[in-house]
């Protein structure tokens, strides 16, 4: 069984990969300021020695403001961290909280980097525990903004395709569009996590030429809705779960049949179940995906 939960959180982004073993893979290490979860607690409550990996994938202050104190819950209980991800072209010395957590663990994306002579060498492909990773990534050279140095990730697992951008904006995912492979990647995706907290400077149009999802999912940005104008131009971009197998609260029904926010579900969790159907839960609907 997998679960990928994303998290409701009002400070960055969090999201967990468990596979039911006291294993996990963290992407992010956001926390909530009303209710005290962090991702460390997470950890902590699954009783996990080790994380398998750590996945940072975006370098604004927001984001890296979490990382001491995740840290420090960390070495208190004795949890290590296996494996580092993060966009390997970075200036590591000039991002201290980076700095303090690469000494942690080793970032295999600095070793290895698939070239695409359209676009320089800006993936990677790893295997996890069965879950498959593609990370793909935007330079220095070509990008100025640090959102568009964010680290797109790719996850597959069995029927399982999702992708989660990170903060990546506008014209960041016009760079990354120039690369066949990541092309190809986006044809596969049945779950996208929205950039930046569905703002619309995350947006970009043309990602919808090769992405048809399911679902689209928002984490929510400082406890605020996703604006009127941004949900519904991503409602227009998704298939949505047909009738009857979402089970909804109310007058809800229609409008989370394509679009589902942390703000509105609290967390979201994408499971591949023991039947072979994945399913989507949040803590007060859920619905069990057809076969594609």
């Amino acid at each position: 069984m997998l679960d990928i939960k994303i998290f409701d959180v009002d400070h960055g982004f969090s999201a967990a990969i468990d596979r039911h073993d006291r294993h996990t893979i963290l992407l992010d290490v956001g926390s909530n300021s009303r209710n005290g979860f962090g991702s460390w607690r997470h950890v902590l409550q699954r009783h996990c020695s080790s994380i398998d990996c750590l996945i940072v994938p975006a370098y604004i202050q927001e984001h890296l403001d979490g990382i001491p104190d995740f840290l420090e819950h960390l070495s208190e209980a004795g949890v290590t961290i296996n494996r580092l991800i993060a966009n390997p072209t970075l200036k590591v010395d000039e991002l201290p909280d980076l700095q303090e957590i690469s000494s942690w663990a080793h970032n295999p994306l600095a070793l290895f980097a698939k070239h695409h002579p359209e676009c320089q060498r800006i993936s990677q492909s790893i295997t996890i525990d069965d879950i498959g990773f593609g990370f793909f990534w935007n330079t220095s050279d070509t990008c100025q903004d640090a959102r568009d140095l964010s680290l797109v990730t790719f996850l597959e697992y069995e029927d399982i395709n999702m992708v989660l951008p990170s903060d990546l904006k506008t014209e960041g995912w016009k760079t990354l569009l120039k690369c066949d492979d990541f092309r190809a990647r986006l044809q596969q995706v049945n779950f996208f996590v929205a950039s930046n907290h569905g703002l619309e400077d995350g947006y970009c149009a043309e990602v919808f030429d090769y992405c048809r999802p399911e679902l689209i999912l928002v984490s929510s940005k400082a406890n605020r809705r996703i604006s009127p104008t941004m949900l519904e131009r991503y409602k227009n971009h998704a298939k949505g779960a047909p009738e009857g197998v979402l089970k909804s609260q109310g007058s809800l029904f229609d409008q989370y049949r394509k679009v589902l926010t942390t703000y509105d579900n609290g967390t979201l969790t994408v499971s591949k179940c023991l039947d072979h159907l994945r399913q989507v839960t949040t803590e007060t609907q859920s619905y069990i995906s057809w076969a594609v």
